[in-house]
């Protein structure tokens, strides 16, 4: 029925708010029992249906922020599938996955699986603001052998600015990486870390 007939038959604006209200709350009251459902099911036995829920949720993107902390718990699941899942749906989640930086940095460095890692650093370098603790692990994947991860490390190292300083020798031998993306992903970084760092002293030098 469209907006009209419903003027027509004497339905006024404030029952069409109302009406409307109601369904958007209606609608996120499903979307928080599907979460809610997923995220235990994050918890089953069955690795099968862990892989699925973490899948699931990162479907729903931000939507499942409500989701990190447990898919944080699953980036050192026993089962490989159950790790790569649950990584890429904090990736689709993105900054809210701040929650779980410390599972991602660890992620970044230790698992085995190329793919995971890539995810790893593709949703840390969405909250670069909050990535202090990821400094070190971001700055070790700048030799991953996926070329993917080294230039979202780098990406994010430059984001995060002059707390990355002491990063820069680790980042310039990028600008020679066998990777156009790489190497330019390690140029701006540069540019950036130590931008940030000259506002950094400009302003302290001011404040004494």
């Amino acid at each position: 029925m469209s907006m009209r007939s419903l003027f027509t038959q004497g339905c006024s604006l404030a029952s069409l708010v109302a009406l409307v209200a109601f369904t958007l709350t209606l609608v996120a009251g499903c979307a928080d029992s599907e979460v809610s459902a997923l995220i235990n099911q994050l918890s089953d036995s069955d690795a099968s249906v862990r892989k699925h829920a973490a899948e699931n949720l990162g479907k729903l993107g931000a939507r499942a922020a409500p989701a990190v902390q447990q898919l944080g718990k699953c980036l050192t699941d026993v089962d490989p599938k159950v790790r790569y899942r649950a990584t890429k749906a904090l990736s689709s989640i993105g900054r809210p996955s701040k929650a779980a930086v410390n599972e991602l940095a660890y992620a970044l460095t230790n698992d085995q699986d190329q793919k995971l890692r890539y995810y790893a650093a593709k949703a840390i370098d969405q909250f670069t603001d909050d990535a202090g603790p990821a400094i070190d692990a971001l700055t070790e994947a700048l030799s991953d052998e996926h070329p993917k991860v080294r230039y979202y490390a780098a990406k994010a190292l430059g984001k995060i600015g002059a707390d990355a300083y002491d990063s820069l020798k680790e980042i310039e031998p990028l600008l020679s990486d066998s990777d156009e993306s790489v190497r330019n992903a390690a140029k701006d970084a540069i540019r950036r870390i130590k931008k940030k760092r000259e506002k950094r002293e400009l302003a302290k030098a001011a404040s004494q």
